[in-house]
């Protein structure tokens, strides 16, 4: 970075030297004709100062272009130094402990002995009882599970192991709590205020380059400048090893919606600044003499690219052809780069920093690549194509996400070629290795589902080569297990997100590493018997979870067809429930906290620590959890120690 700003600096530096000479060339040259090339106008622009000064007792001159859209880029930049520093309690606290930060980069695959060792549950069961005379299904007999003097941790040497608590730093302080149900609030599906509020601050920021000492229909100029200017933010948006994300502490996909805004800027300062120059030479009959100068037709390529960009990135194109969508932006932003280079001196500090996000981005992607062989099985009552690569088995954190490419010749001529995100629903270091659920949603998954479901019931699962790139995304700074309580709202295959992070939330109680006291899933489906392939899953978390109770609600919206999979006695438990119709969020959130707020009472723990909520479905369904998280009582909300609502 420090090489980039040294760059900028030099080009300024020589800009102010060397300006007046270069105006007063330029004005003979396009004094003739009426016009000049991009070139030629672009050094005017830098020169006005120069030209200014030497006009022998002018009027004082203002910034050259390149220094306001410097000093612009500067403002942005130090906004973002501005959230790093508000974020940088939580990423000292995600610190603690070297495993926290080391997770959640690179996928590999670790021995089972190095996954299974460290400490270990002992159980004592007195009174004549056995634990094989424990039934999780009945509310009595799953409390006694629970009872403290049945289990202790005991480390490798045999000694009994006290609870290492992870730091908890709440993402608001409790004064500017009552604003987040504002910022939450939702301008239109998947839009929040938030979102609004840093899209108007970016916009006003450029306000000020597009209209000062500067006309768009006279001098196109300034949004030349304009335009390099935003690029680099564009691929740093952008990218999926996300720079700027890393210092927020956020997914790429969090951020993502400023790529497409900062996106929309260059696309209209590109415009006015390119289609300027065309209007003017058409206007005197020169377009064929100025575009064949490299400088001109470098910079028409440049336009080409990015208005491709934007007409292949339409929510049609993306849905309907992926494929196209992904090649042209490859190629268009790999050209881009090419054309700045070309175009303008001036914009090749821009152009470097363009590529230097780009390539960084490409190199992280091949180490975060692995090619290995994945079992792919049916879950029919889904409609889900389970996907187990137990090579890979470690190196992820709950509510990541991986990049999936199915090498068969069963995904079609190019079904190889297609790569596709899909959130992780297993643990790091379980038994299972790395698990995937693939709803059918399009061509590309149902070819995937028809291929799993191709092989005969003797056959024990489809062997198929995959790569997998990743892991991306996630919780970022936040510990889910650094909150009093947890609580999961999933639609459909949304559950992979709750599966996964409650497994790492059971698994750091046993090593004493977690804080939560109370674990909920609210899991909403079509139709009952999707509950029946995940059964054993959901059986195993609560056998599993010695130290801290969960319950399990599970809603189902359409009446069943034929026989109901379960018996009328089935559920006895108000722990693991199933009910019709769709479920009350806000009623759940505060049993939630009057559970917790009582076990925090009663424990050692002087405060609670906070309510994390992971949302993970349809965007409605993120949309209204927001919503009744921000209906909760403010004396209830800081009694529970905030509530903090994650949305994949």
């Amino acid at each position: 970075m420090s090489m980039i700003a040294a760059s900028f600096a030099a080009r300024a530096a020589a800009a102010a030297a060397g300006t007046g000479s270069a105006a007063t060339s330029n004005a003979s040259t396009s004094s003739g004709a009426g016009n000049g090339t991009a070139t030629n106008a672009a050094t005017a622009g830098a020169g006005t100062s120069g030209a200014a000064a030497g006009g022998g007792g002018a009027a004082p001159a203002g910034p050259s272009d390149f220094q306001i859209v410097w000093s612009i880029d500067i403002i942005l930049l130090s906004v973002f130094a501005l959230l790093f520093l508000l974020r940088l309690p939580r990423f000292l606290a995600r610190m603690y402990r070297f495993s926290e930060w080391t997770s959640g980069l690179i996928l590999r695959n670790r021995p089972y002995h190095m996954r299974t060792s460290g400490r270990r549950v002992q159980f004592s069961v007195g009174n004549n009882a056995s634990m094989n005379d424990i039934d999780i299904s009945t509310d009595d007999s799953h409390a006694m599970y629970q009872e403290k003097a049945f289990a202790q941790r005991i480390s490798a040497t045999g000694a009994q192991v006290q609870g290492s608590y992870p730091p908890h730093v709440s993402n608001c302080i409790t004064f500017f709590r009552p604003l987040l149900k504002l910022m939450h609030a939702r301008i239109e599906t998947g839009v929040s205020l938030s979102h609004v509020a840093m899209m108007v601050v970016w916009t006003g920021a450029l306000v000020f380059p597009a209209f000062y000492m500067t006309e768009a229909f006279n001098d196109p100029v300034r949004f030349g400048w304009i335009t390099a200017s935003q690029l680099p933010f564009v691929y740093a948006f952008g990218t999926k090893n996300n720079v700027l994300g890393t210092f927020l502490g956020i997914g790429y996909e969090k951020i993502n919606f400023m790529h497409r805004h900062a996106g929309r800027i260059v696309l209209v300062s590109v415009n006015v600044h390119g289609l300027g120059y065309i209007y003017k030479w058409c206007l005197s009959s020169s377009f064929m003499e100025e575009i064949a100068n490299p400088q001109c037709y470098w910079g028409l390529i440049g336009l080409i690219c990015i208005d491709a960009l934007f007409l292949f990135s339409t929510e049609f194109v993306r849905k309907k052809a992926y494929n196209i969508f992904l090649a042209t932006h490859i190629s268009a932003l790999t050209v881009l780069v090419i054309a700045m280079l070309n175009h303008f001196s001036g914009a090749i500090p821009w152009a470097y920093a363009c590529a230097a996000f780009y390539l960084f981005d490409l190199l992280l992607r091949i180490t975060k690549t692995r090619v290995s062989t994945a079992t792919l099985r049916v879950i029919p009552e889904l409609g889900v194509t389970r996907v187990e690569i137990p090579n890979i088995n470690s190196g992820w954190r709950a509510g990541q996400h991986v990049r999936l490419r199915v090498l068969s010749s069963g995904m079609g001529v190019f079904g190889w070629a297609e790569v596709h995100p899909f959130t992780i629903a297993s643990v790091a270091d379980g038994p299972e290795g790395m698990v995937l659920l693939c709803k059918k949603a399009g061509s590309w998954t149902n070819r995937l589902y028809s291929m799993a479901n191709s092989i005969s019931s003797e056959e024990n699962g489809r062997k198929v080569s995959v790569m997998v790139q990743g892991p991306y995304g996630g919780l970022g700074n936040c510990m889910v297990s650094s909150f009093s309580a947890a609580t999961f709202i999933c639609g459909g295959s949304g559950i992979t997100l709750a599966t996964s992070a409650m497994q790492e939330i059971i698994q750091k109680d046993l090593n004493g590493e977690s804080r939560v006291k109370s674990i909920e899933l609210i899991w909403t489906v079509q139709d009952a018997s999707a509950l029946v392939p995940m059964l054993p899953l959901f059986t195993s978390m609560i056998q599993q979870s010695i130290f801290t109770p969960i319950r399990i609600s599970v809603f189902y919206t359409r009446a069943p067809i034929g026989k109901f999979p379960f018996a009328e006695d089935f559920f006895r438990s108000t722990s693991f429930t199933l009910s019709p119709g769709r479920p009350k969020f806000h009623k759940h959130l505060e049993e939630t906290i009057t559970r917790t707020t009582a076990l925090v009472t009663g424990s050692k723990s002087a405060n609670a620590s906070g309510l994390f909520v992971g949302v993970c479905g349809p965007v409605a369904l993120a949309d209204g959890v927001f919503a009744d998280a921000g209906k909760i009582d403010p004396y209830r909300r800081d009694q529970i120690g905030g509530v903090e609502v994650h949305a994949e």
